[in-house]
């Protein structure tokens, strides 16, 4: 996270709020700069499900993809956003016009090699849905190659080794499967697609 102040005095006065916020997400501040006006925090934990509905949210779930950094700024948040097909955009726009005054700053089309190329996936997208114990019987899987062809371990002994039964951990290395998949489905569709046409206008957004 990193916060634009204009003097360290500025930042004392905020700083409270940011623990409070810090805390209420679940976080802690692992490292702490300012530097040029520019207060840098690496945060541990990021939890911003807690804020429902939020606008991340619904760019994932309209099989969109978000481009960081999110910026905040005078009461705005602004979002660069990647979109594949016009039906997706076009509810997107509609359900974040639903949240609060949307205003649409620019939109264009981008050659999908240069996004294949350059995009970074965002850990938190990815990971953030999945418990604690889906997470840790998926680390069990790829730590005991279970995904390696031939496997090397099957998932009952991987279950055994962990003490639980079968179909618990099975039902939980499938749930954690199934959430990533599904969170990694923009991606995927990204590098599957086939490249535009440079000279391709960009589509007429209308929303409300």
């Amino acid at each position: 996270m990193e916060v634009d102040c204009p003097n360290v005095e500025t930042f004392m006065r905020i700083e409270p709020d940011l623990k409070e916020l810090l805390l209420w997400k679940g976080g802690k501040v692992l490292k702490k700069n300012f530097l040029e006006g520019n207060l840098q925090l690496i945060v541990k934990t990021c939890c911003c499900g807690k804020i429902v509905p939020n606008v991340a949210q619904v760019i994932e779930k309209n099989s969109c993809l978000l481009m960081l950094p999110e910026v905040y700024y005078g009461g705005w948040e602004e979002y660069r956003v990647v979109g594949f097909r016009e039906n997706d955009y076009k509810r997107l726009f509609e359900e974040l016009s639903q949240l609060g005054p949307l205003q649409i700053v620019q939109k264009r089309v981008v050659p999908e090699k240069s996004i294949k190329d350059a995009f970074v996936i965002s850990v938190g997208s990815v990971f953030s849905d999945l418990t604690d114990k889906q997470t840790n019987s998926l680390l069990a899987a790829l730590e005991y190659g279970y995904y390696q062809v031939p496997k090397k371990m099957t998932a009952e002994e991987i279950a055994n080794k962990n003490k639980v039964p079968r179909t618990t951990y099975e039902e939980h290395l499938r749930k954690a499967e199934s959430k990533i998949l599904r969170a990694m489905a923009p991606y995927i569709r990204m590098y599957a697609s086939k490249p535009q046409r440079a000279v391709e206008k960009a589509p007429q957004i209308t929303v409300g």
